[in-house]
């Protein structure tokens, strides 16, 4: 794809930041429900040693979290060690989900967070 100028002159600003994302397709679902302690675990891990930005199930309507895969996003220096990272993850060592790692560029988007020293809550949106 060709870049005009001023579509470059956009990107400049934009945070470009390099990160992992990591698409699970349902492969064997049979034992889903005997692996998800491990599998939440698993990514309680990876989010302390701060290889995981963020993770989730994808939902619809008639289908319960999971039975569509999930995606998780993750901070590693090559594709190589982003693999590595998902080959971890009991669900796809145990053949629940499959996995497609892609380098992907974070551009735009934003979130906010609130934190209440009141009552010591927080919020994220």
């Amino acid at each position: 794809m060709q870049i005009t100028p001023e579509a470059q002159a956009l990107m400049a600003g934009m945070l470009q930041k390099p990160l992992f994302v990591a698409l699970r397709t349902p492969h064997n679902l049979s034992r889903a429900s005997e692996l998800l302690e491990s599998h939440l675990l698993w990514a309680q891990g990876v989010e302390r040693r701060g290889e995981l930005f963020a993770s989730g199930p994808f939902v619809g309507a008639q289908d319960g979290p999971g039975a569509l895969g999930g995606m998780s996003i993750l901070r590693a220096s090559t594709l190589e060690e982003a693999e590595r990272i998902v080959a971890g993850d009991p669900f796809i060592r145990e053949g629940v989900y499959t996995a497609t790692v892609r380098k992907w560029l974070l551009m735009e988007g934003g979130f906010t967070v609130t934190v209440r020293f009141s009552d010591q809550s927080t919020l994220l949106r």
